[in-house]
């Protein structure tokens, strides 16, 4: 899948490469989405399925929490200037989730990333937390999707 952000610039396209499943896992789906909306750079999806008082704890840097925090750093987070992303697991179990895969950006730089959420409840897409683990890697270090 390619997608296209806002702007007709070559530069302001992502390819975007999700494993397919078999379709009957909502939250599964949700994070699709809600990683294919960060990738196109659109935060009120985003921003809609943010509990208020969100907490993003980004290890080995900061915590922070609100949806105003979460806004500004996400203005320095590379997925919004990707050329690329895989994502290569997506797994899902009552309110926890998790997402792993790869980035690269615009500028050549390549991230494993594995992020761990906690859905308000059971029901419904609401997050109310979420702890990122960021790897910049060595370019040409044979990661999947390269």
């Amino acid at each position: 899948m390619v997608v296209h952000k806002q702007g007709n610039d070559a530069r302001m396209m992502t390819q975007i490469i999700i494993p397919s499943d078999c379709g009957n896992a909502p939250k599964k789906n949700f994070l699709k989405d809600f990683y294919t909306a960060w990738a196109k750079d659109d935060l009120d999806f985003c921003k809609k399925h943010l509990d208020d008082h969100i907490i993003w704890e980004i290890v080995g840097q900061n915590t922070l929490s609100g949806i105003e925090n979460f806004e500004k750093q996400l203005q320095h987070y590379p997925i919004r200037n990707a050329s690329k992303m895989v994502i290569e697991t997506i797994i899902t179990h009552g309110t926890d989730a998790s997402v792993d895969g790869q980035i690269w950006t615009n500028e050549g730089a390549v991230f494993a990333f594995c992020d761990v959420y906690k859905f308000k409840g059971f029901k419904g897409f609401s997050l109310k937390s979420i702890k990122s683990f960021w790897v910049e890697l060595p370019t040409g270090s044979g990661c999947r999707g390269n």
